[in-house]
């Protein structure tokens, strides 16, 4: 499971984006049955979408009004904003096809087949291509988003996991199964390299650091892990919630961010060694983020839950209590 996506605050330096707490500012409410998975923040038309189990859920912030089933789809991942937003392409792990829809009205514009699970995805700048994480077939499956077609699928050697890019033409991405941060050279849609990332167990969220060329990786087992991008090299490991899902990264403020599921984001600063600045109470279930990089404003999808009808069990869902967190200053 997994994202995409950065965080931060509204400030010019990393000294100023600490100088007052990020907290939560404001609960969209959307309503609606079903886990979820990632979420999005199309800039052009100030919305946010959710991967809400059956549905894709939105909610426009120039409104404030919530389209709480806006697509149908079979097990969501992610609908990421294509095109200037005015497409989402959408992974459907239940029936292994992307969808591509129209964001405003939700109409299905193409089907593309994909191989096994298709999870997270992300366009790649250079190339405009989309990349999509095939998380039950062991590859990477680049899709042209002009023609709606597969135009390469890349071995990835595992179950690749959550993606970032650098925007000069690599894509990174984890195996969960096998611990692992892959490269992917977006320029010749073919695998560059696999860096073994010890101390950081089934990695989930990935995001790109630019200050210093840095991977930051959430780790299921606690921490989050900081990697040269162009060596492996471990740079550092620091102590995360539990459950996380994220990772996230704002290049105006220069903070990483990593959201849990037993309620916390963690702030990173690399201003020198990589170190934790601050942790943020948020909610139970809040393990995945979006980022609106103009404000800075961090989103993260959760509900209310109830008790696991055994121990052992999951707890339950409660309906229509999902929202998503929005966390400023």
């Amino acid at each position: 499971m997994k994202s995409l996506i950065a965080a931060g605050l509204m400030a010019l330096s990393p000294a100023a984006a600490i100088a007052g707490p990020p907290h939560v500012v404001d609960t969209l409410k959307i309503g609606g049955t079903g886990g979820w998975d990632y979420v999005t923040f199309d800039a052009a038309h100030n919305r946010v979408y959710v991967a809400h189990g059956a549905v894709i859920s939105a909610f426009d912030l120039n409104t404030h009004k919530a389209a709480t089933a806006l697509i149908a789809t079979q097990g969501a991942h992610i609908a990421l904003p294509v095109d200037g937003g005015k497409t989402l392409l959408v992974t459907n792990g239940k029936s292994n096809t992307v969808t591509f829809n129209d964001a405003l009205t939700g109409a299905q514009v193409a089907t593309v087949a994909t191989d096994s699970k298709p999870d997270a995805a992300i366009v790649e700048p250079v190339s405009g291509q989309a990349y999509v994480m095939a998380n039950g077939g062991g590859t990477v499956d680049v899709i042209d988003l002009n023609s709606h077609t597969v135009v390469a699928k890349i071995p990835a050697g595992g179950a690749p996991e959550a993606a970032a890019v650098d925007g000069t033409g690599l894509v990174f991405t984890h195996l969960e199964d096998r611990n692992a941060l892959v490269v992917i050279d977006g320029k010749t849609r073919a695998f560059k390299a696999t860096y073994a990332m010890k101390d950081c167990d089934e990695p989930s969220g990935v995001a790109f650091v630019d200050k210093g060329r840095l991977v930051l990786s959430a780790c299921r087992n606690g921490v989050a892990r900081v990697t040269e991008a162009d060596t492996g090299v471990e740079v550092a490991t620091l102590p995360i919630g539990q459950h996380p899902d994220g990772a996230l990264y704002d290049p105006k403020t220069g903070m990483g961010y990593i959201p849990s599921g037993d309620g916390k984001l963690t702030v990173i600063g690399f201003d020198g060694k990589p170190h934790v600045v601050d942790t943020v109470a948020t909610r139970a279930g809040a393990r995945t983020a979006a980022l609106d990089p103009e404000t800075g404003r961090v989103f993260l999808p959760t509900a209310d839950y109830t008790p696991p009808a055994r121990a052992g069990d999951r707890p339950g869902i409660v309906p229509d209590s999902f929202v998503v967190l929005v966390i400023g200053q």
